[in-house]
Formats: C-alpha cells, sequence, structure tokens
C-alpha cells in the first residue's frame, strides 16, 4: 500500500453474507476484541472476491453497539504480517469508523465494499452507533497483483 492505510477498492456483491448471517454463531473472542465467527459461507464467500493471491486467513468479527476496539498494532499472532489485509463491512454505521490515529486518518467503511488496509500501523475502531458492526477479514498473501489496479 506504499503509505496508504485503507484504501477503499471496489463494491462486492454481499448477499451470499447478509444470507447466511441469521445463521452464524459468533463467539467472544475475549477481551476488547468482540466475537468471531468461521461459518461454511465465509471461504466460498472470501474467495469469490477475487483478491488475488492466497487467501491465508479469513474471519467474522462483529463488534456489538458502542464497542471499538482501543489503539494497537497487529504485530503477532496468527493474523499478524501475513500478507495484505482487506475488510469487507457486511453491517454497518456511519457513526462507526476505523481510525489510524498517527496518520491523522479517520474512515467509515461502507458495507458493500473492499477496503484494503494496513494493519501494521496503530489502528483503532471509534463505535458511536447503537447497531452492531460486522465484516468480513480476509488476509491474503503472495498477491501478484493489486485488486484496485
Amino acid at each position: 500500500m506504499s503509505g496508504l492505510v485503507c484504501q477503499k477498492i471496489r463494491s462486492v456483491d454481499i448477499s451470499l453474507a447478509l444470507a447466511g448471517l441469521s445463521d452464524t454463531q459468533f463467539v467472544d473472542s475475549g477481551g476488547t476484541n468482540g466475537w468471531t465467527a468461521r461459518p461454511e459461507w465465509l471461504q466460498k464467500f472470501a474467495e469469490g472476491l477475487n483478491l488475488g493471491g492466497t487467501i491465508i486467513y479469513v474471519w467474522c468479527r462483529k463488534l456489538p453497539a458502542y464497542q471499538g476496539i482501543p489503539p494497537h498494532v497487529d504485530i503477532s499472532g496468527h493474523r499478524a504480517d501475513t500478507g495484505r489485509r482487506f475488510h469487507i463491512p457486511i453491517v454497518t454505521h456511519p457513526d462507526v469508523t476505523m481510525r489510524w490515529p498517527d496518520d491523522g486518518v479517520e474512515e467509515h467503511m461502507e458495507a458493500g465494499y473492499v477496503y484494503e488496509i494496513n494493519y501494521l500501523k496503530k489502528h483503532e475502531i471509534v463505535h458511536k452507533a447503537n447497531a452492531d458492526r460486522i465484516h468480513v477479514v480476509v488476509n491474503v498473501k503472495d498477491s501478484t497483483e493489486r485488486a484496485y489496479v
């Protein structure tokens, strides 16, 4: 991403994800990270995004109303430093933003779009809405072309 922290790439069809949400069982991930799930429809949905490269990891993250995630850098664990990261908002609200405080960037990610984000820079989720926020998050490695070129 060469210095960018968030790039809106393109619109995508999220109907498969929306249809599967009612049967999706989210599990509390502990701490301030909200709830996560890996439902049956998730891999097919991620592969249909055609992000290039190999999908290393894919998950759904749900943040209940008013639950944000404090500033952090994803530098350890199985989800960190594993290629490029894409967010696909499925359910959101204009009062939910992702912010990179050191870069002065704050972005509301619209449902039905793919965003590439820089998770190796300090970022946080600011959640001021009385609504859940649900994103599909996909890590892709060895991508030979950028999805937004």
